[in-house]
């Protein structure tokens, strides 16, 4: 099969499901998603049967998904619908979420459902469950979408947030306003989930001696000497220890 793969980068996933999808002997091309001028050539250029998009950052052009078939990975359970899925489960503390292959809609991650799988969640960075779990979980759910393309006998199926049994729902983007800390109530433990929801992009904004800075790569220290909640109680490195309500 000619597939044709939509990327805003070629990350992690993305290397991964090429890799994957050669193996099986799919002739595989990538195109950046730079504009809609650049995806339509190269799908003029290509002539896919199939268009998988492992990762963008927006829509696919409607000249584009309303003449060929185009598959989304989400990395949200089924009915999640947004541009922080992920964020939104470990900021939340969620105990599983998964990845949902989509089919592209007019509608971002509205479309049908080719394909989705589970995972348990573990306490991580976003990237590193994005590199694990989700990574794992995307591999599965992108080759069974694409056997049950290639069968020519499978329809997806139309999933409703706020349906039985569906627990994803319709999310916004994690603003900087949701994801703040209050130093003089959050716990270590949901410091630490906000952190790492905001792992790579975008940080957490914050402020160390009175200047403004995004925080990143958090870890508990133990015990340490009594302080205000939210200053800073010991450096090791370059490290600092941030005293919290706990």
């Amino acid at each position: 099969m000619r597939i044709l793969f939509l990327t805003h980068a070629f990350n992690s996933l993305t290397q991964r499901l090429y890799s994957e999808l050669t193996r099986d002997g799919h002739e595989i091309s990538v195109e950046f998603d730079i504009n809609d001028r650049v995806t339509e050539e190269a799908v003029a250029l290509w002539q896919p049967d199939l268009i998988v998009a492992p990762f963008l950052k927006r829509r696919i052009p409607d000249a584009v998904w309303q003449r060929h078939r185009c598959i989304i990975v989400h990395p949200g359970i089924e009915g999640d619908r947004g541009p922080s899925a992920l964020d939104w489960a470990i900021a939340d503390g969620v105990p599983a979420w998964g990845v949902t292959v989509l089919q592209a809609e007019a509608e971002m991650d509205a479309g049908p459902v080719w394909a989705a799988e589970t995972f348990p969640m573990r306490a991580g960075t976003k990237s590193s469950l994005y590199r694990g779990e989700v990574t794992e979980a995307a591999v599965r759910a992108v080759l069974a979408a694409v056997e049950h393309f290639g069968s020519g006998s499978h329809t997806p199926r139309r999933v409703t947030p706020g349906a039985p049994g569906v627990r994803g729902r319709p999310r916004p983007l994690l603003k900087q306003e949701a994801r703040a800390i209050d130093w003089a109530r959050d716990d270590t433990a949901t410091v630490l989930r906000k952190i790492a929801a905001a792992d790579g992009v975008p940080g957490v904004r914050d402020a160390l001696f009175g200047v403004p800075c995004f925080l990143y790569d958090a870890h508990p220290a133990g015990s340490a000497r009594e302080a205000a909640p939210g200053s800073v109680v010991g450096r090791s490195g370059r490290a600092v220890v941030r005293a919290t309500v706990d």
